[in-house]
């Protein structure tokens, strides 16, 4: 029982080590912007990836390397590489599959070597087992949004902000009945040329379809009693913006 889960646990070392590489890849694509970082790696289809997918290829790969390969570095390498190529091919065949697929296989070879640096390394191996995913979900959890000279006016039915720096995200709560429609208006001001957006979320931080979504009205419709909220989004904003609401019935 003993080995069975040090075996395991050398399992999560290596979806771990590869997952934070990864993780490492996006948060320096992404200019060590914390709060797209931690947006970024909230999908739960990379942690499924890693810790689903990749965690049962390894054990396949270790049954067939023990009952018809010869147990050699170089077709272990191979089989985890094309492990982590062929799950795209439920995309079809495209560039998009070429290059998630390059992505995947060089994933999946990083986790074989995290496999590998585990066996031989208990520190390593229980970091990237338990300590760095952990750290991980910790980030995805804080809100690292950046307001700067931020000016807020608030009522019952309306928000407005004004600001000379905005990086992240500002919710709007706005109460609703089931069967109510919300009707938005959102005028922002856009000085430096900075990203935004928005979009609704449910108190199941879901998002919420639209009747009607354009860059200054949005319309939903409120399919359980609660609070939804309104999420407005700066990307290095600079300018100032405001929401106007009604809730009304169907």
């Amino acid at each position: 029982m003993k080995n069975k889960i040090s075996y395991l646990i050398i399992k999560l070392a290596g979806a771990g080590f590869s997952l934070s590489l990864f993780f490492m890849f996006i948060l320096t694509a992404s200019k060590i912007d914390m709060y797209q970082f931690s947006r970024d790696i909230s999908s739960p289809l990379l942690w499924l990836a890693f810790f689903g997918y990749g965690f049962i290829c390894s054990i396949m790969i270790d049954f067939i390397l023990g009952k018809f390969l010869q147990k050699s570095l170089s077709n272990k390498v191979i089989l985890y590489a094309v492990a982590g190529f062929s799950i795209f091919f439920i995309y079809g065949f495209s560039i998009f599959t070429i290059i998630a697929g390059t992505i995947g296989a060089l994933a999946a070879v990083f986790f074989c070597f995290g496999t590998a640096i585990a066996n031989q390394n208990s520190v390593f191996k229980y970091i990237f087992a338990f300590v760095m995913p952990i750290i991980f979900l910790i980030i995805i959890n804080v809100d690292f949004t950046v307001k700067k000279q931020w000016t807020e006016v608030k009522s019952n039915t309306s928000f407005s902000a004004s600001f000379d720096f905005f990086n992240g995200e500002q919710q709007i709560p706005i109460k609703a009945k089931a069967g109510q429609t919300v009707s938005a208006t959102i005028i922002l001001s856009n000085e430096n040329g900075g990203g935004n957006g928005q979009h609704v979320l449910n108190e199941k931080g879901k998002l919420v379809p639209m009747y009607e979504s354009t860059e200054e009205r949005i319309k939903f419709k409120a399919e359980k009693s609660g609070v939804y909220r309104i999420v407005i989004t700066g990307d290095d904003l600079k300018g100032s913006f405001s929401v106007d609401w009604e809730v009304a019935e169907l």
